[in-house]
């Protein structure tokens, strides 16, 4: 006891529980008793679940065992109660065939309390995905009351197929090629077998016996199509229940497409050809023409119109049905173009600064037969390719002046004809340079002329040059009248071997030598000079 009277009780335990009585005396006026009931509180244990292990049948006639709660070592004992989905179970205490609680409460050797609790349940097919556990309360000083859940549990159930279901789990446009899924499910617990039956005429032939029911048609063809039953085993289903569904599945399919002439064409360059395609299948299916990837016709027909070499190659004809994605099919056509050679265009004219320079000459031509190509240059070995109906011929010449002034020539030939292509080559000619001078009048070099003299002299002589003409253009034209004398002066019949006249004419040299020379040259007189300007027009 306190000094101040109370009464303290250390660390109290639930043996503690029981009622306290308080005496007072007061000598003759007698004494008095007051009474104070202890109690002692003690949360329990996390609750403790035992679900039935084993598989529960719907079949069953009375409740069956579902699971045990336990809660341990509490003071007051706490209350079980069953909750499915979150709903309290109503369950009485009296045993009956559907659903009831027994409950069990043990002292411990501590004094406390331990209670369990078993719920009885004949399960039901709506309880399949059902989540159940149970709750345990506790009071608690000042009228409180605590409580704590167990972990959900399911139950395992075994119950008959009410409904079967049978899908086609492919696209439901199936084309030839596909792989086809068909799932059968049934309802019923546990899984139960499936057999696959093809249903051919009253036949069914069997297919496979399935577990997970699924059924894989792989790549089908047009032969799948028909109709496909499943059949579900489960020998609980009353009589009543329709255990086979069937399903019947429809392959699209394209055959191969048919040419005409033929997926090999021969045409002579410049005539007309209509190739022309058809196809079958389960829809009639929509065509086209390309070549390569350019669309160069729609429908069956393309004609092709004074074909050129240009025309020839491969020619495809593609079938699709627009219903049915990926349903397609192509088939090629080779036109082959015949006739003789043409020449494709190349640059002919080349123009080189000097002889001796290497050019590269590059000759092609088209044509059925592959033509030959040939040079005309002897001993030049040239480098040959072809592709498809066309060949190429390249060459390496060192160029000089007798090619420039002949040419070369290549040539393309078959059975049909010949075709040739010229090449020109041009040498420039070499440029003037500043250091050269012009002669010197009567055949003497220019002693000490500066740079600007030359220029001067050239100058003069293109002149001289320029008006001569003038005057031999105005003579041809009738607007000089030249004497007779003067033409006469020209022929070898009136004048010798000595003349001056022809001596002039063959040597222009000394032709234009006179010309410059400050009296006139080669001769003295009028004479001279009048069969001078005749030598310099017959020149010209």
């Amino acid at each position: 006891m306190e000094p101040d009277l109370s009464l303290v009780l250390l660390k109290a335990d639930v043996s503690d529980e029981r009622a306290f009585s308080c005496q007072v005396t007061a000598g003759a006026a007698g004494s008095a008793e007051g009474v104070a009931q202890l109690r002692v509180y003690e949360p329990p244990e996390p609750p403790e679940l035992t679900a039935n292990p084993g598989i529960l049948s719907v079949m069953e006639r009375s409740a069956s065992e579902i699971a045990t709660c336990s809660s341990r070592n509490a003071n007051p004992a706490p209350t079980i109660s069953w909750f499915k989905d979150g709903a309290r179970l109503e369950a009485p205490t009296e045993r009956n065939d559907d659903m009831y609680v027994v409950s069990r409460s043990v002292k411990e050797a501590s004094g406390l309390q331990s209670v369990s609790s078993t719920l009885y349940l004949r399960p039901s097919k709506a309880d399949k995905d059902a989540q159940f556990q149970c709750l345990v309360q506790y009071p608690l000083p000042q009228g409180q009351v605590g409580n704590t859940t167990s972990e959900r549990f399911h139950l395992v159930l075994h119950y008959f197929t009410e409904n079967v279901e049978f899908l086609l789990e492919s696209p439901l446009v199936i084309k030839e090629g596909d792989d086809v899924r068909l799932r059968c499910r049934g309802d019923g617990q546990p899984e139960p077998e499936y057999i696959f039956y093809r249903v051919q005429a009253s036949e069914a032939v069997e297919l496979a016996t399935k577990q997970d029911g699924v059924l894989t048609l792989p790549s089908v063809s047009r032969a799948n199509s028909g109709t496909y039953r499943c059949q579900v085993l489960d020998f609980d289903s009353p009589p009543e229940v329709q255990l086979e569904k069937e399903v019947i599945i429809h392959v699209n399919y394209l055959d191969p497409l048919t040419l005409h002439p033929g997926r090999r064409v021969t045409v002579p360059l410049g005539g007309d050809v209509t190739l022309t395609c058809s196809g079958q299948g389960s829809q009639p299916p929509k065509l086209a023409w390309r070549k390569g990837k350019e669309r160069v016709a729609h429908g069956g027909t393309h004609t092709l119109h004074s074909v050129s070499y240009h025309m020839a190659g491969t020619y495809t004809c593609e079938a699709s049905v627009p219903s049915v994605p990926g349903l397609q099919r192509d088939q090629t056509v080779q036109v082959t173009v015949e006739g003789k050679p043409e020449m494709e265009e190349r640059l002919t004219q080349h123009q080189l600064p000097a002889e001796g320079q290497r050019i590269h000459l590059t000759c092609s031509a088209v044509g059925h037969p592959e033509p030959e190509l040939s040079w005309s240059l002897p001993g030049v070995k040239p480098v040959v390719s072809g592709t498809g109906n066309r060949v190429t011929s390249e060459v390496m010449v060192e160029v000089t002046a007798a090619l420039a002034k002949s040419g070369i020539w290549c040539q393309a030939r078959n059975r049909f004809g010949e075709a040739t292509q010229n090449f020109t080559l041009e040498i420039e000619p070499p440029a003037a340079t500043p250091s050269s001078s012009p002669p010197a009048v009567g055949g003497s070099e220019p002693q000490g002329g500066s740079g600007a003299a030359v220029v001067a002299v050239v100058v003069c002589v293109l002149l001289l040059l320029l008006i001569v003409g003038f005057f031999y253009c105005m003579q041809r034209r009738g607007h000089l009248h030249c004497g007779a004398g003067e033409k006469r002066s020209l022929t070898p019949k009136e004048g010798g071997a000595e003349d001056p006249a022809v001596e002039m004419k063959t040597d222009k040299r000394n032709e234009q030598t006179g010309l410059l020379s400050p009296s006139g040259g080669g001769g003295g007189g009028d004479g001279g000079h009048e069969v001078s300007r005749g030598a310099l027009l017959g020149a010209a």
